[in-house]
């Protein structure tokens, strides 16, 4: 049944976001589900057999996944009667199951008397190239199946001897395979075109839009085309397929966990089926059928959380059956060392995740509960209150599977969810209670800076982090590294149970969307040759801070409006507890909210993960763009990965300057900080710097990107900024005379704290008033440094405002003769265009920032020390034609800096079309 505007709604509603989805994402799933509304209807009922063509039990027991054969793991723990039942009740009117590389489930199911449609998935290899493919395969005898299986390394042999021995082949989930070292390009439909007559169009694993592209290329194959193909790869269509300009479309579950089998299949047309079933067995009509008969798919494509289920269902099998692999046997194994490494640490945490009692409780009830099993009173009555609210989820979910088949998806999708937020506000209940919590947010957060640097540190002796060794003074009790006593075994045992369910369900998540997206290039490549369900160009930029009072959040709420005015294909997303969203502009609720003393009493809201993930997919975003290091640094990367999409990192901060101006941490562990942001940096496809300084430092050798990973770009001011100017009358300019009462005026704008460089000003007005006694200082902003500041100046020598609107900034500013910027690690300074263009000079140092925009202007002060700024500063205020010079120059070079052409080559780097033209560049810039 096709699915509604209002019913895809209703699904978005399930998923906890407000925001409705993109068009691309409604139109996506209407038109596929217009098509196979369409397919279901194609045959008169009485001449239709309904079968899964493409799902697994047990003996599929040796998986192509490299981690699942290290581990000796099986794809599958489902049995064969578990399968068949499922499928009957789905009504399935016959049953065939293909394991990998085998028909045993087939064959002992014939033994018994019932009758199947032998089957397999055979792994495919392409020997000119370094590509395998899934091939199922049906009709086959025990004999064939031990030819088949010499034959499928070579893809050519293998579908030449299937089409000469009449044994229908299906290329299942055609835009997803395996592939060594690069991505293979667009030749290889090609390939599959001249080899194969019927396609999986409809994959109970895979999304919307693979299924879609599926169904589109196949649509585009004609008899010219194939032909073309076949002449260019020396190939005879004819070779592998009996009819291969006919193409025939089917559907399968690809189930392997027995949870969503015979949810979607392939319908077969069987003309006379009552009267034929007299003389012929229904796997033998089905099989003539998929030979020469009308195919066409039927069922629901599989969203994320179907495959998250998958994932989730199996990782709980796994914990629950395992065995040990054997350490010889994994460190023997023929494989790259790193992913023995990394197979020998799973193992080893699921062997620890057994100890936990309660994880193990909600595991086992959710394998059951997707079974129609319904927690056990028992266990209802024993745990703790706490987690009633979750088995409640999992009873109702049990209840579906039993009584409400049809449902029982949407209420998977609804329990998924509730389930996450439980755990989550148990988790965060626990944490504010202070509750056996694994970690505790807020005292992390409070820690000095060099405390937390010194606490970023392993030992490198391995026994250290079992056993506490003294300090080199000897002294009891002391350890020589701070995490000295780190016990992992131990660390498992208190972690709690909401952390570990979480983490679960998180690791399900980020998998299946990681599994669905993995090719995304091939598929955009595909999309854009078809010119059809071409994913739309846009960017999601997140921020940890937008409505604070410091520089990054000026700079994105200016691009905030110059994306709402041009409509640029970017939306900003930050987590807030009270800011309200608007155009271009999405605000994500957080989970708590902590003070980091480290960042002047900054508060930082947490994000939920998940409701960021479930958004960047609805709203069909396909690039990233991250502006902190925080929380929302972190969640970039984990959208990059599971999304398979390209992330760039926009530089506000150079935090090795800020700790080195503003710390007293030392050169080792200020390194240490240098090593941790290395190794986030180069997780970007890009990084955007600011000033030319920053740039040659990320490409030095102590940071190591690559230079064509990084793009100088800029801010720039808002028109609504330069209409405020406009309006402002100036005042007339003066000359400096000591006999006369005009009191010579400095500024400086910002947040009062150390780091901004002010403790520096005091002893610069110390110098500057011993040849201008008038001279006054104005403070535009507050800040931890305020009150020291008050003491060292006072009044009248200085004027404190506190924080002021941008008209009332603009008054100060024309009202001054020069702004003061003593700051050293601004790496640009949007106060200076501000300045400038209120025709105010800017005394500051040379360097990043400052260095960049001032530059061989004229239109500032650039000097190297405190005292020869403030020699500078005197100099200036004491010639006028000097002055007038410098403040001219100051507003030309303010102009230099516009909207227009900034994002058009922030959006390039990006690999996106600006959406304005190049007349429309000439009327920005010139504004």
């Amino acid at each position: 049944m096709s699915l509604s505007d209002s019913t895809i709604a209703l699904i978005y509603l399930t998923r906890s976001s407000t925001m409705p989805p993109s068009p691309f994402y409604r139109q996506l799933r209407l038109g596929y589900d217009q098509f196979l509304l369409e397919q279901s209807n194609r045959f008169p009922s009485a001449e239709t057999v309904r079968i899964d063509l493409h799902c697994h039990d047990h003996n599929s027991d040796r998986p192509d996944e490299l981690y699942g054969r290290i581990l000796n793991l099986p794809e599958t723990w489902l049995k064969t009667k578990t399968l068949i039942k499922r499928l009957a009740n789905q009504r399935c009117d016959l049953f065939t199951i293909t394991n990998h590389n085998n028909a045993r489930s087939c064959w002992k199911l014939l033994d018994k008397g019932i009758d199947v449609l032998p089957g397999a998935e055979f792994t495919c290899h392409f020997p000119d190239r370094q590509t395998s493919i899934h091939v199922l395969t049906y009709g086959f005898t025990p004999e064939q199946e031990s030819h088949l299986n010499r034959l499928r390394h070579n893809i050519y042999h293998f579908a030449a001897y299937a089409n000469e021995h009449y044994l229908p082949t299906v290329l299942p989930h055609p835009l997803y395979f395996y592939s060594l070292k690069h991505q293979p390009t667009l030749e290889l439909l090609e390939l599959f075109a001249c080899l194969f007559e019927r396609f999986e169009v409809l994959n109970g694993q895979r999304g919307y839009w693979q299924n879609g592209l599926t169904r589109h290329w196949i649509e585009s194959l004609t008899e010219e085309t194939i032909d073309a193909y076949g002449k260019k790869h020396g190939l005879n269509p004819f070779d592998f397929c009996r009819r291969p300009y006919q193409k025939r479309l089917t559907g399968g579950s690809d189930d392997h966990n027995g949870i969503f089998a015979g949810s979607c299949g392939t319908l077969v047309r069987i003309p006379d089926l009552e009267r034929r079933l007299r003389q012929q067995k229904l796997s033998t009509l089905v099989l003539e059928g998929l030979r020469e008969g009308e195919l066409a798919p039927f069922g629901s494509v599989g969203e994320d959380e179907k495959l998250s289920v998958t994932f989730l269902d199996y990782f709980a099998q796994v914990t629950m059956t395992m065995d040990d692999p054997g350490l010889m046997r994994l460190l023997l194994f023929n494989a790259p060392t790193e992913d023995k490494l990394w197979c020998l640490a799973i193992g080893n945490a699921i062997f620890e995740l057994r100890r936990h009692k309660y994880t193990m409780q909600f595991l086992r009830a959710f394998h059951h509960a997707l079974h129609g099993k319904k927690p056990g009173k028992w266990l209802k009555w024993s745990v703790s209150r706490d987690y009633k609210p979750v088995l409640l989820q999992l009873e109702q979910l049990a209840k579906a599977e039993r009584q409400q088949p049809e449902q029982f998806q949407l209420q998977l999708r609804q329990t998924l969810f509730q389930v996450h937020n439980d755990i989550l506000q148990l988790m965060l209940h626990r944490i504010d209670k202070g509750a056996a919590t694994p970690i505790d947010f807020s005292h992390l957060l409070s820690l000095s800076t060099e405390e937390l640097g010194e606490s970023l540190e392993l030992p490198a002796h391995l026994r250290q982090l079992f056993t506490p060794t003294k300090s080199k003074r000897g002294s009891a009790g002391e350890s020589q590294q701070p995490m000295a006593n780190f016990n992992p075994a131990e660390l498992v045992d208190q972690l709690s149970f909401p952390t570990l369910a979480l983490s679960l369900l998180l690791g399900a998540f980020f998998t299946s969307s990681r599994v669905v997206h993995a090719n995304r290039p091939f598929l955009n490549s595909l999309a854009e040759h078809l010119q059809q369900l071409q994913h739309p160009q846009r960017i999601l930029w997140l921020t940890d801070t937008f409505d604070d009072k410091n520089g990054v959040s000026n700079s994105m709420q200016s691009l905030l409006k110059a994306i709402q005015h041009q409509n640029y294909p970017i939306d900003i997303l930050v987590c807030h507890p009270t800011l309200q969203p608007q155009a271009h502009l999405l605000v994500v609720r957080p989970l708590t909210s902590v003070t980091a003393s480290q960042l002047s009493e900054q508060q930082l809201h947490l994000p939920n993960l998940l409701e960021i993930q479930k958004l960047f997919e609805q709203q069909n975003y396909d690039r990233l763009l991250c502006s902190t290091e925080l929380f929302m640094g972190p969640v970039a990367l984990y959208l990059q990965r599971a999304f398979s999409v390209p992330a760039w990192f926009y530089m506000h901060t150079d935090w090795l300057d800020y700790l080195k101006y503003s710390t007293r941490l030392t050169h080792e562990l200020r390194d240490r900080f240098r090593r941790i942001l290395r190794l986030f940096y180069r997780q970007f496809d890009g990084i955007f710097v600011l000033n030319s300084d920053h740039k040659a430092w990320l490409a030095s050798q102590d940071m190591g990107l690559k230079e064509s990973q990084l793009h100088l770009t800029a801010h720039w001011l808002h028109p609504n900024f330069r209409q405020q100017v406009a309006a402002t009358p100036l005042p007339t300019p003066y000359r400096h005379d000591p006999q006369s009462d005009h009191t010579p005026i400095l500024i400086f704008v910002g947040r009062l704290s150390e780091e901004k460089g002010v403790l520096k000003i005091p002893s610069m007005m110390k110098h500057i008033c011993r040849e201008l006694p008038q001279a006054q200082i104005w403070f535009a902003g507050t800040g931890p440094a305020e009150a020291a500041l008050q003491q060292l100046l006072p009044e009248p020598q200085a004027r404190f405002f506190g924080w002021v609107d941008k008209s009332r900034l603009i008054e100060l500013l024309l009202s001054a003769d020069m702004m003061v910027m003593p700051s050293k690690f601004d790496t640009f300074g949007n106060v200076i265009l501000e300045a400038f263009h209120c025709h105010l000079p800017v005394a500051a140092f040379n360097l990043k920032g400052p260095k960049e925009i001032i530059g061989q202007s004229g239109g500032g002060i650039l000097a190297d020390s405190s005292k020869e700024l403030a020699q500078q500063i005197v100099a200036v205020l004491q010639d006028h034609d000097q002055l007038q010079q410098m403040r001219q120059a100051a507003y030309r070079r303010s102009l230099d800096y516009s909207e227009a052409p900034i994002m058009q080559q922030m959006l390039t780097a990006m690999g996106v079309s600006p959406p304005f033209s190049k007349s429309n560049l000439v009327e920005i810039s010139s504004t």
